[in-house]
């Protein structure tokens, strides 16, 4: 299996994949979205041995009081039904590496903490954050420090998260 960054002759097979895994039009329609805004900071795809796309993650920023920082947010991550398990896990772990080569200390995500602990993913309460959204089921917000003290840097400055983008 081969990791590697997002190609402009992936993009179809990308699209396929977010239909077909997540029967959803608009997350689909979303990534496209997020393309044409040039809002995405890294996007990587697993690849088999012939080259076919069994997985993908997209990292976008956010905004802390208004202001576009180097946080990321871990937008989706999708991997073929058929794929091995271990895919998502070693995605988010070449992206979160790629990321903290770029100079990117942080990196939000939201999902079920048992999910991603073992990825270095902390509860974003434990951070003391304030997050400018709805989020249902709450405290789903978690919290990857890539940079010890990253965080701290940042205060008392609210996340926001455009909730049609969630």
């Amino acid at each position: 299996m081969l990791i590697r960054t997002e190609a402009p002759a992936d993009i179809l097979p990308i699209d396929q994949l977010l239909r077909a895994s997540l029967k959803r039009e608009e997350t689909a329609d979303l990534v496209m979205a997020y393309r044409e805004s040039s809002r995405i900071t890294l996007s990587l795809v697993a690849c088999d041995d012939e080259g076919q796309i069994l997985g993908y993650i997209l990292f976008t920023p956010i905004a802390h009081d208004g202001v576009f920082h180097h946080w990321q947010h871990l937008r989706w991550l999708v991997a073929d039904p058929q794929a091995p398990d271990e895919i998502t896990q070693q995605l988010v772990t070449e992206g979160l590496n790629s990321l903290y080569e770029f100079g990117y200390p942080v990196c939000s995500v939201f999902g079920a903490y048992n999910d991603y602990r073992s990825l270095g993913f902390l509860p974003g309460e434990n951070f003391s954050l304030n997050t400018v959204h709805s989020l249902s089921p709450p405290n789903q917000l978690l919290i990857c420090e890539m940079v010890q003290g990253a965080v701290d840097e940042m205060g008392e400055h609210q996340i926001e998260f455009d909730p049609s983008l969630l």
